[in-house]
């Protein structure tokens, strides 16, 4: 029998007291957070499986359009979102140490710069075709310009359970020429389908910790987040972290 850390299997003998559960996580695309349910789900799925399921706990992973699956942990019909932000969802139960780190930045088309453009001035979106998510949360500065804007016939707003790369595919194909994602998301997207080069990056704002938000409803949500603080500080400890990241492109957001 393979050895198990120390920490974690306290955690593991500490929670077995409670029934083993159906941990269903749900949220809508967003790799290399969470992806396509299958060999490469994302690197969230795969470290919340390394944690939970040792435990006896079974998980679950489908795909559902992102307000939803937020309404639904709040609701405790499903147990957790993936790539939660605290600070959209501060009511949800997350493990003290994070899971990644999401800065939110502006992508538009090279060719078409935007002069004076910053996260204080996003006037200049107004002269392009701006792309953005139906009810997302990308920042206080973008979400107002959105908000007050919405109405013109240039702002583009799409939604369904894989958005983000419906979006990404409008911009390669020319149909929009700027959008607002985390910069990790787009750097897998644009690498991946081979267009990154296309492409110019404006960062807006300070980036915020990306997690998994646990339904405050649910009596064992304490214990995912425990487990899942154990398996991160074992994985970053025996460099299972850093092979993890390495087949998603990324790096540890810690070091």
């Amino acid at each position: 029998m393979r050895r198990v850390a120390p920490l974690l299997a306290a955690l593991v003998l500490g929670t077995a007291g409670a029934a083993a559960a159906d941990v269903a996580l749900r949220a809508d695309a967003w790799c290399p957070y969470n992806c396509e349910p299958g060999a490469r789900p994302g690197y969230l799925v795969e470290i919340a499986k390394a944690a939970l399921e040792p435990a006896g706990h079974k998980v679950t992973y489908a795909m559902m359009p992102w307000t939803k699956a937020l309404a639904a942990v709040k609701a405790g019909e499903i147990t957790g979102a993936l790539g939660s932000v605290p600070t959209e969802a501060p009511e949800l139960i997350y493990p003290k140490s994070p899971l990644g780190l999401s800065r939110p930045t502006l992508v538009i088309r090279r060719g078409k710069e935007l002069a004076g453009l910053s996260e204080k001035n996003l006037d200049p979106l107004k002269t392009v075709r701006f792309g953005s998510i139906t009810d997302y949360f990308y920042s206080e500065a973008v979400n107002a310009f959105i908000d007050a804007n919405k109405s013109l016939p240039n702002m583009v707003r799409v939604s369904g359970d894989n958005v983000t790369e419906d979006l990404v595919n409008m911009l390669i194909e020319g149909k929009i020429d700027a959008m607002v994602e985390d910069s990790n998301v787009l750097d897998y997207l644009l690498e991946s389908k081979g267009y990154r080069n296309l492409f110019n990056y404006v960062p807006l704002g300070e980036p915020s910790d990306v997690s998994i938000g646990f339904s405050p409803k649910d009596p064992n949500a304490r214990a995912y987040a425990e487990l899942i603080d154990a398996k991160l500080a074992e994985m970053r400890k025996n460099g299972q972290l850093v092979q993890l990241l390495t087949r998603y492109g990324m790096r540890d957001w810690a070091r």
